[in-house]
């Protein structure tokens, strides 16, 4: 039974050595294309207010006397492209890069206070056959404003690096970014981390 048990265990490993090949031979890579386009949307939450608007409710019909809204540094609508890459053929990593625009606003017309930021990101992926995913790298904010309208004049922020985590399935991910905003050496610096929604589409490859 044990030389039973070894000989199965022997021949499922030539088996799984040997199934690549196989699948190249056949004309379907088992991990599909080796490389392509992508285009993210990302949708970001969290991070330390930058800023309150108020609004007199007067204006709109409400009762009270006002409201507010907050526009905080890792909060925001990002839209990224870029490029992915498998170095290995026969492996499941990946890596990624991409440039991008985010963009965090008031929504009423009459103001038009704003935090926008140019981002480039790095980042190495592991993907099962299921569809699932994890990955990590690193995120640049470049070009960093915050622009105030008529209430005070943009305030520029360093550019800074940060650390980029996902986590999903085939499209859509969840993904977090550390990163901390500098005006000055002497100022404490804010706080930009963010969690949010990723939506990745990669031409050529099933949705479901």
């Amino acid at each position: 039974m044990k030389s039973i048990s070894l000989k199965a265990a022997f021949a499922a490993v030539l088996l799984v050595a040997a199934a690549p090949a196989l699948a190249q031979k056949r004309g379907h890579p088992p991990l599909g294309q080796r490389g392509g386009f992508l285009i993210q949307t990302d949708a970001d939450f969290g991070g330390e207010t930058l800023a309150t608007v108020y609004y007199d409710y007067d204006d709109y019909d409400y009762d009270d006397d006002y409201f507010s809204q907050k526009i905080r540094a890792g909060q925001g609508f990002a839209l990224s492209v870029g490029g992915w890459f498998r170095p290995i053929e026969s492996s499941a990593l990946e890596i990624q890069a991409s440039v991008g625009y985010k963009y965090e606003s008031t929504y009423f017309t009459d103001s038009d206070v704003s935090f926008s930021r140019t981002l480039l990101q790095l980042e190495a992926l592991y993907r099962w056959p299921n569809g699932f995913f994890v990955g990590a790298g690193v995120m640049r904010h470049m070009n960093s404003k915050l622009s105030g309208d008529d209430y005070y004049g943009p305030i520029e922020f360093d550019d800074v690096n940060g650390l980029s985590l996902e986590a999903g399935w085939r499209w859509i991910s969840l993904h977090y970014t550390g990163i901390q905003y500098a005006i000055d050496p002497y100022i404490k610096d804010i706080d930009g981390n963010s969690i949010g929604i990723r939506f990745t589409w990669r031409p050529g490859e099933r949705w479901f």
